[in-house]
């Protein structure tokens, strides 16, 4: 399975190639947030195989590891800097039974009905063909096993996320509607299950956010993640005046307990037959 263009998939590898560094760190917690769950909701017995797709630094798989001491995680990913972030936190923590491999996850190079559990987290709606990609997956996937995405519900980063837009777009940079807004609802997420065939469906929603003491925290989301593709086409003449118009808006967001950054999340659960 492969319908995305070769010049988009490299677009994607190249930015997270550059943000590899600080991705999921401080102000990007969220991520490391939203991992701290996995073990709970899949319920893991110790003895799993699991493949997590798009594993970019390996926070989802290093959570899941330490709940598998009989068990194993094989995290792929395109971009080779957020494969040696994740091997860095891999010899951090001492994990021994984590591998991690670059590869595509619409070309998944591994056996079929192989894996008790894969995990997606905050990946299937990079492709535009969604339905073939879960698709794809699934046949990945034992009999019994099960697939766990994670993605943004609607509203999640309001409002600074339609500050940033509005104003990039000001600033003559074109915009595509967000890639995750596919996902962004348990329908959504239920319908591109059913799709590939999964059943039992089940969905939780958690909030994952917290508090900013000032703007330059919320621009260090903006610098570390998928946002760096849009700024970066500001050019450096223009990005200074940018953000100090975009932190100035972003700023008086604040209350007595500083600026919420609001990080909604919905995992959902599918299982193979």
């Amino acid at each position: 399975m492969d319908t995305d263009s070769d010049e988009r998939k490299e677009f994607i590898r190249q930015v997270f190639n550059t943000v590899c560094e600080r991705y999921g760190k401080d102000s990007l917690r969220f991520f490391e947030n939203a991992a701290n769950h996995l073990p709970g909701l899949l319920n893991l017995r110790g003895k799993e195989q699991v493949l997590d797709i798009a594993t970019g630094t390996g926070l989802a798989a290093s959570r899941m590891a330490a709940f598998l001491p009989q068990g194993h995680v094989t995290g792929i990913d395109m971009s080779e800097g957020m494969l040696q972030q994740a091997e860095a936190m891999r010899q951090e923590l001492g994990l021994n039974n984590i591998d991690y491999r670059q590869m595509d996850m619409t070309q998944l190079a591994l056996p079929d009905a192989h894996y008790d559990v894969i995990n997606a987290s905050f990946a299937i709606f990079f492709v535009e063909d969604m339905d073939a990609l879960v698709r794809h997956i699934n046949t990945k996937i034992k009999p019994g096993g099960r697939l766990l995405s994670t993605h943004f519900a609607a509203g999640s980063m309001a409002p600074m996320q339609e500050l940033l837009m509005r104003r990039l777009q000001d600033y003559g940079v074109e915009v595509p509607q967000a890639a995750w807004s596919q996902l962004d609802s348990e329908e959504k997420n239920r319908q591109l299950f059913a799709q590939a065939g999964l059943t039992g469906i089940e969905h939780h929603r958690h909030q994952v956010g917290y508090y900013f003491q000032h703007a330059e925290q919320w621009w260090d989301v903006v610098w570390w993640a998928g946002f760096r593709g849009f700024v970066n086409q500001l050019g450096e003449e223009k990005l200074e005046q940018f953000k100090q118009e975009h932190l100035a808006e972003v700023n008086a967001l604040a209350d007595k307990n500083g600026i919420f950054f609001n990080v909604e999340i919905i995992h959902s659960i599918g299982n193979k037959s």
